[in-house]
């Protein structure tokens, strides 16, 4: 189950064993896209040269400037989990520059929830993970370029 909550919420921090695989993993059954996160698209982060602000994901430019990241970043925490013991979540931060045609998925910071001993190796194991997609402008900065930063939290339960 993938979701992107707009605030953060109380998740047990027990470890999960992977016994059969990534493929048992809920979040790695089904493709990542913004259209099956949990919830709704959520919110994004939108930075406008200095002006930051944080508003509804809205279909179009932000959806194709924020999905193509994130099938990839489902590929790399699923190898992941099918050589490491997953911690309960794993959050990630989607940021895409749709000018440029680009984006990047890394994780987030460790939350104090999580066994450090479990989630440090996973986070690093996960590392950065580099998209590209045909270049479109974003409006919601205007003329200027937006860049949007999409914080999603993966839960890592079977």
């Amino acid at each position: 189950m993938v979701s992107a909550p707009s605030t953060p919420s109380n998740v047990a921090a027990t470890p999960v064993p992977v016994p059969r695989g990534p493929s048992s993993l809920t979040a790695c059954a089904q493709p990542w896209t913004l259209g099956n996160v949990e919830g709704g698209a959520g919110r994004v982060v939108v930075v406008c040269g200095s002006d930051v602000r944080r508003q509804d994901v809205e279909p179009g430019a932000m959806t194709r400037a924020i999905d193509p990241a994130l099938e990839p970043a489902r590929e790399r925490v699923c190898a992941c989990a099918s050589r490491l013991t997953v911690p309960a979540f794993v959050d990630l931060v989607v940021t895409s520059w749709p000018d440029e045609g680009r984006a990047s998925v890394a994780p987030g910071e460790l939350d104090d929830e999580l066994d450090a001993d479990l989630a440090t190796p996973f986070m690093a194991c996960v590392g950065t993970v580099k998209t590209a997609f045909a270049r479109s402008h974003a409006d919601a900065c205007g003329a200027e370029k937006a860049t949007l930063v999409y914080p999603l939290r993966v839960d890592l339960q079977h």
